[in-house]
């Protein structure tokens, strides 16, 4: 749609080795035929910024279609600075620099511009569990994962989808190292991938080592609007965030913002009573939600893996999970993650949906204490470890 000739290749960080092929888009919801003509230039508060989203569910899972177009403003963007490219330091000096001979704010094809670049529509479907089952003998799993938990994603790095439709990518971004530790700044949590859209395929550099995800052929690459640390400007965490005056509550559970690959829901910052989850090394725990019900479910957070790192639980083993550098959490210092002060028999009644021996075979956290012991705990292990 965007017009791009089919000699240049798609080799942006896509990960096309994790997107679905043949998808059957008829059972997927559709967009406005509109959605992927909309322009950076002419989407703003009258047309919802330009997004696009739909989502319908079955009696198994959820289906969504988007235009991976943020529902908000954002500024022409440039990773490093106008003038400058797109790989920090290490990954120059490490030599998985993906685009060595681009400049941003020159002409690098659509969505580049002399400011900086700006997102290109890009209609994407995913597919995820409306369940996820935490007993299945193959936990953790790779967190860029969707076939072998029955899902579907034709965007290939994306880890989960956030609420409005914007794919969550993992903590690095074309290199191997965290956004954080590239320097990289990020508004609501998230940018554009770099404009490939002039790049011919003759010219493209070679992927980065190792058995991880690889780029997928295709039409050009524009720049392709996602998420990889927090989106503190959507509603569940402004829900939290905005002041107490006005309306904001920060001692509830945090609202959901997200769902993974696996099917579990992401939810902000917080958890019951305004507590800092006690999440294992997936990013993920046991423990009642926003509604009250106990299930697994991750938590965004300021730091890295931002969202998830693998898919959970991690079973003190998701070190496994990770090709190149390990993003994984420290973890709660046991196998199974439980929220402190989550009841013993609601929770066995929730994994009694699936194998009522599975809480039994693992070590966990001693969840029965009270939060302010636990966390406390928690601090004098990890200072112990260093």
């Amino acid at each position: 749609s965007s017009g791009i000739n089919a000699e240049y290749g798609d080799w942006s960080p896509r990960c096309g080795a994790y997107s679905t092929k043949n998808l059957d888009t008829t059972q997927y919801p559709t967009i406005a035929a509109n959605c992927s003509d909309v322009a950076w230039a002419t989407s703003n508060a009258t047309n919802n910024y330009g997004n696009c989203f739909n989502m319908t569910t079955d009696e198994e899972y959820r289906y969504i279609t988007t235009n991976s177009v943020p529902n908000f403003y954002m500024n022409p963007y440039c990773p490093i600075g106008l003038g400058f490219g797109y790989c920090v330091q290490a990954e120059i000096e490490g030599g998985t620099c993906q685009f060595p001979n681009l400049t941003c704010g020159e002409d690098n094809g659509p969505g580049s511009l002399e400011y900086g670049d700006v997102w290109i529509p890009l209609t994407a479907h995913y597919k995820m569990l409306l369940k996820g089952n935490p007993t299945r003998s193959d936990r953790p799993g790779d967190m860029y994962d969707a076939t072998t938990v029955g899902g579907e994603k034709t965007v290939g790095p994306a880890t989960g989808v956030a609420i409005n439709g914007i794919s969550v990518q993992g903590p690095n971004d074309a290199g191997d190292v965290s956004i954080d530790e590239a320097g990289i700044q990020l508004t609501c949590g998230g940018h554009v991938t770099p404009p490939l859209g002039n790049t011919k395929s003759s010219n493209r550099p070679k992927p980065p080592p190792g058995p991880g995800p690889k780029p997928e052929p295709g039409p050009g690459g524009p720049p392709l609007y996602h998420f990889h640390k927090s989106p503190e400007c959507l509603i569940p965490f402004l829900n939290a965030s905005i002041g107490a005056e006005h309306g904001a509550k920060p001692f509830i559970h945090g609202k959901v913002m997200g769902w993974a690959m696996d099917g579990f829901k992401i939810f902000s910052y917080q958890d019951v009573g305004g507590a800092t989850p006690i999440v294992d090394e997936c990013g993920g725990h046991f423990g009642p939600t926003d509604t009250g019900e106990i299930e697994y479910h991750y938590h965004s957070r300021a730091i890295v893996p931002y969202h998830l790192a693998c898919q959970g639980p991690s079973l003190s083993n998701c070190n496994n999970t990770q090709h190149g550098t390990n993003y994984c959490h420290p973890g709660c210092g046991a196998d199974v993650c439980v929220q402190p002060g989550t009841d013993e028999g609601a929770l066995r009644e929730y994994l009694d949906q699936w194998d009522p021996t599975w809480l039994d075979k693992y070590t966990t956290n001693n969840y029965k204490e009270s939060n302010f012991k636990a966390i406390k705990r928690l601090f004098k292990e990890l200072i112990e470890a260093l």
